[in-house]
């Protein structure tokens, strides 16, 4: 490739968040997309040139609940560790993320918050930090998952007024259980700091989790697990989430967390635009590890997903690109309309679809070359290759 300020990407086939296929490529200057090139376009003489080979051009994937990937998660100690793992995650198309946090103590939440601060404020080396989710720390004990009950507490206005503040607007997603007391106002005050407030690891009841919809509530954390299970005569929290058209879901597409068959039924109950696909990757995604420790606990691994030894699953081993193919998969989306769940739906929830999701003049240049099977080529980050998959 040419040293030139101008890139251009060649002989690919766009593929545009629920838009048709088109022939062509794009121009990049300075980081962003200049303007889309048509089919029989060449590219500029003193530009450097990226041969497509009729592969599929896509704006990169935004995974908003992430634990960690290729052997490390956010937990660990160090920035050292937090760097492999966002060196790691382009090589699945994923070009921006919500690292995750998992409850932890008090004061570990908050050096967790301080080591993640300069990457959303800056730091680049791979995956883009958009900001910050916080699974936890106030979750149901009768539906914690995997998360430690040690650490598990009760809403605290305060508690949470000293990690906004520390957090200083990184925070953008917050899981909590509404059916404890005290959590409806805290949905309020994360609604007026800007936090999306989510629900998840709950045992709320229909009733319950329509007042905390009211109150501000927008968002599902992986819908169906950690729930109560959807009854004729208890619809519980997964009723009124289906119900409710102010709520965006989101959902692991691993076959394991859900059914195919209510992957599909989901579809039918949530509007498109309403819908996330996430990984909940935890360290072992996209490696071979039979066992790992996550918070001090042994975690077995086998083709069914990582458990810890009592059969509680622990997050998702499937990389997003996989994700993605098996969203198209089990439902029969097409690729533009599935591609949705990982561009532009999780950037109109962050506000900020105005530079990612597509691909339009003046956007961020995240890009993703893949073929049909979603098999990544080449993944590009403001305008730079961060992972290129060798070729024989």
């Amino acid at each position: 490739m040419k040293n030139s300020e101008t890139t251009a990407i060649f002989n690919a086939v766009l593929l545009r968040p629920g838009l048709p296929e088109a022939r062509g490529g794009v121009l990049i200057k300075k980081g962003r997309i200049s303007r889309l090139l048509g089919e029989a376009e060449p590219p500029p003489p003193d530009a450097a040139k990226i041969d497509g080979r009729g592969s599929y051009l896509a704006p990169g994937f935004i995974d908003l609940h992430i634990h960690g990937g290729g052997g490390d998660d956010f937990l660990s100690e160090g920035s050292r560790r937090l760097d492999r793992i966002l060196k790691f995650l382009p090589r699945f198309g994923v070009t921006s993320i919500l690292p995750t946090i998992a409850t932890p103590s008090g004061a570990e939440l908050l050096e967790l918050i301080q080591l993640l601060g300069p990457y959303y404020r800056g730091r680049q080396t791979g995956s883009l930090v958009l900001g910050i989710n916080l699974e936890g720390p106030y979750l149901s004990i009768g539906k914690r998952g995997a998360q430690p009950l040690r650490f598990l507490r009760h809403p605290s206005k305060d508690e949470l007024k000293e990690v906004l503040g520390e957090a200083r607007g990184s925070i953008k997603i917050m899981t909590l259980a509404p059916e404890l007391d005290g959590a409806i106002p805290l949905i309020r005050m994360l609604k007026r700091s800007g936090v999306i407030p989510a629900v998840g690891h709950t045992t709320a009841d229909y009733e319950t989790t329509r007042l905390a919809i009211r109150a501000g509530l927008s968002y599902a954390t992986h819908l169906f697990n950690s729930y109560p299970p959807l009854h004729h005569r208890q619809p519980g929290a997964v009723g009124a989430i289906l119900e409710s058209p102010r709520v965006k879901a989101e959902f692991i597409c691993d076959g394991v967390h859900l059914s195919p068959v209510i992957i599909r039924l989901l579809f039918r109950l949530k509007a498109l635009e309403d819908l996330l696909l996430v990984t909940d990757g935890v360290a072992v995604l996209g490696r071979r590890i039979k066992k790992f420790s996550m918070g001090g606990r042994e975690v077995v691994v086998d083709r069914n997903g990582a458990r810890l030894p009592d059969g509680t699953l622990v997050g998702s081993m499937l990389p997003m690109n996989r994700a993605l193919r098996n969203a198209v998969e089990f439902t029969g989306l097409s690729l533009p309309d599935a591609l949705r769940l990982v561009t532009v739906n999780p950037a109109r929830l962050l506000k900020i679809a105005d530079r990612k999701g597509d691909l339009r003049p003046g956007m961020d240049a995240d890009l993703v070359l893949m073929d049909r099977r979603c098999n990544v080529s080449r993944t590009i980050i403001a305008g730079k290759t961060v992972f290129e998959r060798k070729t024989d």
